[in-house]
């Protein structure tokens, strides 16, 4: 029963603490203190604590703050919560099974968590809460979707139209997100304050209100023409996909801090262990080598520190904190360390390879599709400084040799990063031709690894009606997913007036009746 018990998910057990599957009579902590959940709180997606705002009286005392869940009280020092302040405001541990020797819960402030064991208090046994469990999750996803038991007879020919017009939306939002970085960074060029060169005793003049920068700019096309504004927006852009959904916004800015103006000012660029100090010492990943067990680690960091130590004298921005970064539940592949690692290499390749460049350069040429994804996979082919090519963090070594971006990550980047960056340069400098074969590699592309959401709109919608062929059709699902479906803004998605029987165009009506549009095109084209 025990082995059983300890490859039970920590999903499974975050489902029976918020359906509150335990006896709510008499619950005592595991030093027999007694405890009543008036709120469980709610379920936090994204890293921190497992449940947020719950409320729980704990011997007469009502308290309100996070609740924390593992399998066992071991896991919390595990997964290194003692040290994290993030866990400062957990109110209760809750764990599968436990005793009071192993269950002493501390968070980083000092102050002891008070730790309660489901396994005496489960409402019913473990089994048939699992299969609860599955009704449950049945019952949560079968109504996701407003349209999902009246779209049956939606024809295949309106569906596919609609998707292709979606991936166009979807890509265009992309575009903006980072024409909107760009422009940002080009006012900042030009606000940048450069005073001028006066002779020593000469009186400064005030300036003329004239003078004076107006607070709005208005950007013209030599505005943009500075690469170095489009290889800062191409980093960021890299960046923001090697975090993943866990740790995307500390790898943004930690990009927007280590900029690639200022590694060229600190000149660490050509030397990759000052540049790997850089990195991960503004990220606040180097640690005290006496808390690292393996011998050659502690030496490796010692070396990085030192670097550190040097260069941060020099460095004048915002640093993180180890706090800022998620580590579980990823898998190690995936984890901050790794990836950082791995934007060591792509940095150099920007600034030393002209990466950006023949980035533009791929879609200018006469290749097909499917030679400019070979050449974009060799441009974002790159290698991991050695140490971390057997290593997932300073004490955790890899049974198998560590690559720095597989394919599926490099196509995630080429999708939704690349392909609407160079978008916008063709858009900004009226390149037609790049804008044409950006939208034909865009409609040839394969589609991505399949998600939660393309899963349940090929459940509850597609059901085999439109191929999902390439990356575009897979974009436009997922648009309509999160724009029209969680939004519930039926009225607007050509599927659901009709399932709703809104009033349709003459346009629509062909639609349905299978008569083919002219294709999609992008607002605004140049």
């Amino acid at each position: 029963m025990h082995r059983k018990r300890s490859n039970i998910h920590e999903r499974f057990l975050r489902h029976i603490w918020s359906k509150q599957y335990i006896k709510g009579a008499s619950l005592l902590t595991i030093d027999n203190i007694p405890l009543k959940v008036l709120k469980a709180g709610i379920l936090n997606p994204d890293g921190g604590p497992d449940f947020t705002d719950a409320e729980i009286i704990i011997g007469g005392t009502r308290y309100r703050g996070d609740v924390e869940i593992h399998r066992t009280p071991l896991e919390w020092l595990q997964h290194q919560h003692q040290h994290d302040p993030r866990y400062n405001k957990v109110i209760l541990h809750v764990v599968l099974e436990g005793d009071p020797q192993s269950a002493q819960t501390f968070a980083e402030s000092g102050r002891r968590i008070p730790v309660l064991v489901l396994d005496r208090v489960l409402s019913q046994p473990i089994r048939v809460l699992w299969q609860k469990a599955i009704l449950d999750e049945r019952a949560r996803t079968s109504e996701v979707i407003p349209c999902s038991r009246l779209n049956a007879d939606i024809p295949s020919e309106l569906l596919h139209d609609w998707l292709r017009k979606l991936s166009v939306e979807r890509l265009e939002l992309k575009l903006r997100r980072f024409e909107e970085r760009l422009r940002q960074l080009a006012e900042e060029e030009i606000m940048a304050f450069r005073e001028p060169h006066r002779r020593y005793g000469e009186i400064p003049r005030e300036g003329y209100p004239e003078e004076i920068p107006p607070p709005t700019i208005e950007l013209k096309q030599h505005h943009f023409s500075k690469k170095r504004l489009w290889e800062q927006v191409l980093y960021e852009g890299v960046m923001d996909a090697l975090g993943f959904s866990k740790n995307r916004e500390p790898f943004v800015r930690l990009a927007q801090s280590v900029t690639l103006q200022r590694v060229e000012e600190l000149r660490v660029s050509s030397n990759t262990h000052q540049l790997e100090a850089l990195l991960f010492g503004a990220a606040g990943l180097l640690p005290s080598p006496k808390g690292v067990q393996l011998k050659e680690s502690r030496a490796y960091l010692r070396s990085l520190r030192s670097e550190w130590q040097d260069i941060k004298r020099l460095f004048k921005s915002d640093l993180l904190k180890a706090a800022d970064w998620q580590f579980f539940p990823t898998r190690p592949l995936n984890f901050p360390t790794v990836r950082l690692a791995a934007a060591v290499g792509l940095i150099q390749k920007i600034l030393h390879e002209d990466l950006f460049r023949k980035i533009i350069q791929s879609f200018k040429s006469l290749l097909s599709p499917p030679e400019t994804h070979e050449s974009l996979l060799r441009l974002f082919h790159a290698e991991l400084p050695p140490f971390w090519q057997s290593h997932y963090t300073f004490d955790q070594t890899s049974p198998t040799p560590v690559r720095a971006l597989g394919r599926s990550r490099i196509n995630d980047i080429i999708v939704n990063t690349i392909l609407p960056i160079v978008l916008l340069y063709a858009r900004i400098f009226k390149e037609r031709e790049i804008r044409e074969r950006v939208l034909g590699f865009y409609e040839w592309f394969p589609p991505l690894s399949e998600n939660s959401v393309t899963k349940l709109m090929e459940n509850q919608l597609n059901r085999g009606k439109v191929k999902i062929s390439s990356v575009s059709l897979q974009q436009g699902i997922i648009q309509l997913y999160k724009y029209y479906c969680v939004e519930k803004r039926c009225a607007e998605c050509e599927v659901g007036r009709v399932v709703f029987q809104q009033p349709l165009t003459r346009g629509e009506l062909d639609k349905a009746k299978g008569v083919t549009p002219k294709a999609p095109r992008l607002s605004n084209p140049p």
